[in-house]
Protein backbone atom coordinates (compact mmCIF):
# COMPACT_ATOMS: atom_id res chain seq x y z
CA UNK A 1 0.00 0.00 0.00
CA UNK A 2 2.78 2.10 1.39
CA UNK A 3 4.54 1.77 -2.18
CA UNK A 4 1.36 2.96 -4.39
CA UNK A 5 1.00 5.46 -2.53
CA UNK A 6 4.70 6.91 -3.37
CA UNK A 7 3.86 5.99 -6.87
CA UNK A 8 1.16 8.61 -6.84
CA UNK A 9 1.35 12.58 -7.70
CA UNK A 10 1.74 15.46 -5.46
CA UNK A 11 -1.73 16.41 -6.18
CA UNK A 12 -2.96 13.03 -5.83
CA UNK A 13 -0.99 12.40 -2.35
CA UNK A 14 -2.87 15.42 -1.50
CA UNK A 15 -6.05 14.34 -2.11
CA UNK A 16 -5.74 11.20 -0.15
CA UNK A 17 -4.09 12.89 3.12
CA UNK A 18 -7.08 14.90 3.23
CA UNK A 19 -9.35 12.17 2.40
CA UNK A 20 -8.09 10.21 5.37
CA UNK A 21 -8.04 12.81 8.04
CA UNK A 22 -11.47 14.29 7.05
CA UNK A 23 -12.80 10.71 7.22
CA UNK A 24 -10.85 10.07 10.58
CA UNK A 25 -12.00 13.37 12.75
CA UNK A 26 -15.53 12.99 11.46
CA UNK A 27 -15.69 9.05 12.72
CA UNK A 28 -14.00 10.50 15.72
CA UNK A 29 -16.63 13.05 16.37
CA UNK A 30 -19.35 10.86 15.81
CA UNK A 31 -17.66 8.07 18.49
CA UNK A 32 -17.38 11.07 21.09
CA UNK A 33 -20.80 11.42 20.06
CA UNK A 34 -22.04 8.12 20.87
CA UNK A 35 -19.90 8.27 24.07
CA UNK A 36 -22.44 10.53 25.10
CA UNK A 37 -20.38 14.14 24.48
CA UNK A 38 -23.03 16.00 22.67
CA UNK A 39 -22.08 18.51 19.64
CA UNK A 40 -22.65 22.14 20.03
CA UNK A 41 -24.37 23.95 16.62
CA UNK A 42 -20.48 24.90 15.72
CA UNK A 43 -19.18 21.48 16.23
CA UNK A 44 -22.04 20.37 13.75
CA UNK A 45 -21.00 23.13 11.27
CA UNK A 46 -17.44 22.11 11.77
CA UNK A 47 -18.47 18.50 10.60
CA UNK A 48 -20.22 19.87 7.74
CA UNK A 49 -17.35 21.23 6.14
CA UNK A 50 -15.03 18.04 6.63
CA UNK A 51 -18.27 15.94 4.89
CA UNK A 52 -17.92 18.62 2.30
CA UNK A 53 -13.48 18.15 1.99
CA UNK A 54 -14.15 14.53 2.04
CA UNK A 55 -16.37 14.74 -1.01
CA UNK A 56 -14.10 16.96 -2.99
CA UNK A 57 -11.07 14.78 -2.22
CA UNK A 58 -12.84 11.81 -3.42
CA UNK A 59 -14.19 13.20 -6.51
CA UNK A 60 -10.54 14.89 -7.55
CA UNK A 61 -9.22 10.75 -7.05
CA UNK A 62 -11.98 9.26 -9.22
CA UNK A 63 -11.11 11.87 -11.61
CA UNK A 64 -7.38 11.22 -11.82
CA UNK A 65 -7.63 7.32 -11.25
CA UNK A 66 -10.52 6.60 -13.35
CA UNK A 67 -10.84 9.03 -15.85
CA UNK A 68 -7.27 10.15 -15.97
CA UNK A 69 -8.09 13.67 -15.75
CA UNK A 70 -5.44 15.33 -14.39
CA UNK A 71 -6.93 19.41 -14.78
CA UNK A 72 -9.77 18.26 -12.49
CA UNK A 73 -7.54 16.67 -10.24
CA UNK A 74 -5.69 19.73 -10.41
CA UNK A 75 -8.94 21.66 -9.58
CA UNK A 76 -10.04 19.99 -6.74
CA UNK A 77 -7.17 19.86 -4.84
CA UNK A 78 -7.24 23.97 -5.46
CA UNK A 79 -11.46 23.41 -3.77
CA UNK A 80 -9.80 21.30 -1.24
CA UNK A 81 -7.84 23.66 -0.34
CA UNK A 82 -10.71 26.62 -0.13
CA UNK A 83 -12.38 24.23 2.10
CA UNK A 84 -9.72 23.36 4.56
CA UNK A 85 -8.84 27.39 4.96
CA UNK A 86 -13.19 27.60 5.43
CA UNK A 87 -12.61 24.37 8.31
CA UNK A 88 -9.38 26.21 10.03
CA UNK A 89 -11.18 29.47 10.38
CA UNK A 90 -14.50 27.63 11.63
CA UNK A 91 -12.21 25.55 13.93
CA UNK A 92 -9.92 28.74 15.04
CA UNK A 93 -13.01 30.96 15.64
CA UNK A 94 -14.80 27.86 17.83
CA UNK A 95 -11.03 27.26 19.85
CA UNK A 96 -11.42 31.37 20.54
CA UNK A 97 -14.89 30.97 21.68
CA UNK A 98 -14.05 28.45 24.09
CA UNK A 99 -11.39 30.29 25.40
CA UNK A 100 -13.44 33.17 25.89
CA UNK A 101 -11.57 35.26 23.44
CA UNK A 102 -14.65 36.23 22.15
CA UNK A 103 -18.21 35.39 22.25
CA UNK A 104 -20.17 33.13 20.34
CA UNK A 105 -22.80 32.98 17.83
CA UNK A 106 -26.22 33.68 19.57
CA UNK A 107 -27.20 29.91 18.44
CA UNK A 108 -24.82 28.56 20.61
CA UNK A 109 -25.84 30.74 23.66
CA UNK A 110 -26.87 28.59 26.60
CA UNK A 111 -29.82 30.60 27.51
CA UNK A 112 -32.96 30.41 26.27
CA UNK A 113 -35.42 33.29 25.27
CA UNK A 114 -38.27 33.04 27.65
CA UNK A 115 -40.52 33.82 25.06
CA UNK A 116 -39.84 30.06 23.39
CA UNK A 117 -39.48 28.21 27.06
CA UNK A 118 -41.16 24.64 27.15
CA UNK A 119 -43.78 24.42 29.50
CA UNK A 120 -42.22 22.22 31.89
CA UNK A 121 -38.48 20.72 32.85
CA UNK A 122 -39.63 17.28 30.68
CA UNK A 123 -40.44 19.50 27.10
CA UNK A 124 -36.89 21.10 27.34
CA UNK A 125 -35.06 17.64 28.56
CA UNK A 126 -37.07 16.00 25.61
CA UNK A 127 -36.45 19.03 23.41
CA UNK A 128 -32.34 19.24 23.48
CA UNK A 129 -32.87 15.47 23.48
CA UNK A 130 -34.58 15.39 20.23
CA UNK A 131 -31.80 18.16 18.78
CA UNK A 132 -28.89 15.71 20.11
CA UNK A 133 -27.41 19.82 20.92
CA UNK A 134 -24.83 20.72 23.60
CA UNK A 135 -27.20 22.44 26.11
CA UNK A 136 -23.95 24.24 27.75
CA UNK A 137 -23.17 26.25 24.78
CA UNK A 138 -20.27 26.11 22.69
CA UNK A 139 -17.68 28.45 24.85
CA UNK A 140 -17.98 24.98 27.16
CA UNK A 141 -15.43 22.67 26.01
CA UNK A 142 -16.27 19.17 26.79
CA UNK A 143 -13.27 17.69 26.52
CA UNK A 144 -9.59 18.35 26.46
CA UNK A 145 -6.17 16.69 26.11
CA UNK A 146 -3.54 18.39 26.95
CA UNK A 147 -5.44 21.66 27.36
CA UNK A 148 -6.16 21.39 23.75
CA UNK A 149 -10.28 21.13 22.81
CA UNK A 150 -11.85 19.44 19.96
CA UNK A 151 -11.87 22.32 18.36
CA UNK A 152 -8.28 23.14 18.78
CA UNK A 153 -6.92 19.72 17.30
CA UNK A 154 -9.38 20.26 14.26
CA UNK A 155 -7.87 23.93 13.97
CA UNK A 156 -4.04 22.57 14.15
CA UNK A 157 -5.25 19.27 11.38
CA UNK A 158 -7.27 21.86 9.19
CA UNK A 159 -4.54 23.81 9.38
CA UNK A 160 -1.73 21.27 8.19
CA UNK A 161 -4.28 20.23 5.77
CA UNK A 162 -4.93 23.52 4.35
CA UNK A 163 -0.83 23.75 3.50
CA UNK A 164 -0.71 20.90 1.82
CA UNK A 165 -3.67 20.81 -0.10
CA UNK A 166 -2.57 24.62 -1.21
CA UNK A 167 0.98 23.41 -1.94
CA UNK A 168 -0.10 20.74 -4.05
CA UNK A 169 -2.43 23.17 -5.61
CA UNK A 170 0.16 25.14 -6.69
CA UNK A 171 2.14 22.58 -7.87
CA UNK A 172 -0.52 21.26 -10.13
CA UNK A 173 -0.35 25.20 -11.85
CA UNK A 174 2.99 25.17 -12.19
CA UNK A 175 3.00 21.66 -13.95
CA UNK A 176 0.16 23.42 -15.83
CA UNK A 177 2.12 26.36 -17.11
CA UNK A 178 5.23 24.27 -18.08
CA UNK A 179 3.30 22.00 -19.81
CA UNK A 180 1.28 24.83 -22.20
CA UNK A 181 5.08 26.33 -22.55
CA UNK A 182 6.73 25.85 -25.83
CA UNK A 183 10.17 23.38 -25.15
CA UNK A 184 13.27 25.77 -25.83
CA UNK A 185 14.36 26.02 -29.29
CA UNK A 186 11.06 24.24 -30.66
CA UNK A 187 10.31 27.53 -32.35
CA UNK A 188 13.76 27.64 -34.24
CA UNK A 189 14.04 23.53 -35.31
CA UNK A 190 9.97 23.61 -36.78
CA UNK A 191 11.74 27.09 -38.80
CA UNK A 192 14.21 24.24 -39.73
CA UNK A 193 12.47 21.56 -40.81
CA UNK A 194 9.87 23.39 -42.45
CA UNK A 195 10.43 22.74 -46.64
CA UNK A 196 12.61 25.78 -48.05
CA UNK A 197 10.18 27.67 -50.81
CA UNK A 198 11.15 27.26 -54.56
CA UNK A 199 12.86 30.10 -56.38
Amino acid sequence: MLAAFRKRSFTEKALIVGAVASALLLAGAHLFQALGYAPCPLCLDQRSVHWLALAVAVLGLVAQTIFKARIAAAATVGAAALVYAVSAGLSGYHAGVEWKYWPGPKSCSATVDAGTLPVSVEDLTSDLAARKVFAGGCADAQWRLLGVSMAGYNFLVSSGLFALTLAAALAAASDARRARRPAPGAGAAAVDAAPAKPQ
